[in-house]
Formats: structure tokens, C-alpha cells, sequence
């Protein structure tokens, strides 16, 4: 399916067992996955390994893939994984975005082991998906807007919308609009309030903000729901739950 016949794309999807204790060995693959985004409307993703890493086997399962939903690929990059220059340049044409997590990588983006990676993106024009929490010092979303304005030309989804609290959200927000950081975006996942998103929107526009889940630990349903009580305008929601994405990954739409 093309990408631009999309209606509903999450772009913030995971596929595989997730590693960390507190998660309890959770996962879920690809079939589950597209399940769950087909029965609540979603037809398309942006798909990302767990905190396993598994980029190999991501790829292949989206290559074994055949059911409804059109994916995209987004690799998890680990600065520690030897082998991941090589399958990066391996599978160029086959990349549509990086997924960085600085927690689970314990280094903010701003570390030099992250540097080859982000200009990897930038030299391809790939977006980057960023992980911004709590961890103020490593995930914090002032430290991810540095490498933002340092890579004009990347697109960048703060994901969470810069961490998940009410206060880390309008901060962000509001950084990124007094800084006119026209490449800077955040990702709806994990946001409970609808408030908060509504907050975020008055200060950006609904052109800013691009619809994730973070399946497969969260369900998507959860946090569509938080969009639809906004009572926007049809064009604001078609642009968060699909319109954004879309443009930021329209030059990468090698779908599986």
C-alpha cells in the first residue's frame, strides 16, 4: 500500500520481547501487532525493535510479512552494537527513520558515541525518533533540542512529547516554538491527558504533533482516545494521526 493512501499510522510501534526486568517479559510479534493496530483503525506504522535490538530480526519479519497493514522500519541504535554500521549501510534503502533511546542506552544524545549515528540521519535525510523522559540528565528533551537545532535539516519526534509529564510537555513545547525549531516534533505516546496534548497544540499547531502509541506496551486505542476528546477539526486530526508522519517519512516510504 502506498504510503500516501494511509489513514491512521502510528509511529511509534514495537515489535519483540522487551528485555528490561520491570517489563516482565513482555512482547508481542509482528502478526499480534498488526491485530491490534488493524482493529482500531490503524493501516499503517512506523516498527522499531525492543530494548533487545533485534534490527536483524525486525527486518525480517517485516519481509516474512504478509498481512493488510504497510510498514515502515526504523532500526534501534545502540552505540555499543559492533555490527550495526554495517547493516545501517547494508540496508539503507530499506531504513525509514532511527530510534534512539538514551535511557536504555544510559548516554544522552549529545554523547560522542551517538554522534556517527545522528550524522549517519543526516546525511541520508533520515528522521530520528527520540526517547525524552524524566532522566533529566540523559533523556531530558533540553539535551535532545541541542542536537535538534545542530541538524537543521533532520526531522526529529521527541517521543512522549518531551517526558511525559504536564510540565516536561509544555516545556518543550515551548522551547521548541520560541527557538523556531521548524524540525523539532512531538510524538503523542504515553500522554493520559488530554489537556496536556491540547496545551501543546495551542503553542505548536497541529502540524507539529504526529501521533505514537508505543505498542507493544501500550495499546493504541488508549491514546487515540486522548486525541478524539480534543474535538478538533478534521484536518487537525489528520494531521496528528497520520497527515505528519506521512511528510516526515514521504522520501523514505519503502513500505513492507
Amino acid at each position: 500500500m502506498p504510503i500516501d493512501t494511509f489513514d491512521r499510522f502510528d509511529a511509534h510501534v514495537h515489535v519483540g520481547r522487551w528485555q528490561l526486568p520491570d517489563f516482565g517479559g513482555h512482547g508481542s510479534d509482528l502478526d499480534d501487532v498488526s491485530g491490534v493496530l488493524s482493529a482500531t483503525g490503524f493501516t499503517g506504522a512506523l516498527v522499531m525493535p525492543t530494548d533487545a535490538g533485534d534490527n536483524a530480526g525486525t527486518l525480517a519479519a517485516l519481509d516474512a510479512y504478509r498481512g493488510p497493514l504497510s510498514f515502515l522500519f526504523a532500526p534501534w541504535i545502540d552505540p555499543r552494537d559492533a555490527s550495526l554500521p554495517a547493516f545501517l549501510d547494508a540496508n539503507a534503502g530499506r531504513i525509514a527513520a532511527l530510534k534512539f533511546h538514551p535511557s536504555f542506552c544510559r548516554l544522552p544524545l549529545t554523547a560522542p558515541e551517538f554522534r556517527p549515528f545522528l550524522q549517519h540521519a543526516a546525511d541520508r535525510g533520515l528522521p530520528c525518533v527520540v526517547h525524552c523522559g524524566r532522566w533529566q540528565e540523559v533523556a531530558g528533551w533540553s539535551i535532545t533540542l541541542q542536537v535538534v537545532e545542530s541538524l537543521p535539516r533532520v526531522p526529529f519526534i521527541l517521543s512522549h512529547m518531551g517526558g511525559d509529564s504536564p510540565g516536561l510537555v509544555a516545556g518543550a513545547a515551548a522551547a521548541i516554538h520560541e527557538r523556531h525549531l521548524d524540525n523539532a516534533y512531538l510524538g503523542t505516546e504515553s500522554i493520559r491527558e488530554p489537556w496536556v496534548v491540547g496545551r501543546a497544540l495551542a503553542v505548536l499547531g497541529s502540524e507539529r504533533l504526529v501521533f505514537g502509541s508505543d505498542h507493544n506496551l501500550n495499546h493504541p486505542g488508549s491514546f487515540l482516545a486522548v486525541i478524539e476528546a480534543l474535538g478538533l477539526s478534521a484536518a487537525q486530526r489528520a494531521a496528528i494521526l497520520g497527515g505528519n508522519a506521512r511528510r516526515i517519512l514521504a522520501l523514505h516510504a519503502g513500505s513492507h
